[in-house]
């Protein structure tokens, strides 16, 4: 596993994932996501696909260069992913869409800043503990 210690946390909101590019390490399992060439994010492939889930879940919004399209959001969806994963808090129709079949990702319904904050809010509500 990589360091994380490059990564600047409280600046991630003002770099937008329209302008970054996602590497994967199929290998070692690492996914790095640089902006400007520069490596700004790891993350390690954990068996739930965490991160992965939310990158495409974000190359899927129709407005991919609004502001909220950013990878401190992008972080946040990984960790509602997650959190919907391990702790079993069954909303995933809300994460993926109600037509997602669980496999074709041309089923999964485009995000939207609306039901992102809905995503939060209600693994908020479900899971008093959840660290998103």
């Amino acid at each position: 596993m990589k360091p994380t210690d490059y990564i600047e946390w409280d600046n991630l909101k003002n770099i937008p994932f329209a302008l970054c590019q996602v590497v994967e390490d199929e290998e070692n399992k690492d996914i790095d996501i640089y902006y400007l060439g520069k490596r700004v994010f790891h993350d390690y492939d954990h068996v739930g696909h965490y991160l992965r889930t939310a990158v495409i879940l974000f190359s899927r919004i129709k407005n991919r260069t609004a502001d909220w399209v950013n990878l401190h959001n992008l972080w946040t969806l990984r960790n509602c992913v997650r959190e919907n994963y391990n702790h079993s808090i069954g909303v995933d129709n809300l994460i993926f869409g109600e037509d997602f079949d669980g496999e074709n990702l041309d089923t999964l319904t485009p995000l939207t800043k609306k039901r992102f904050d809905l995503v939060i809010k209600r693994i908020k509500e479900l899971d008093e503990y959840a660290t998103i």
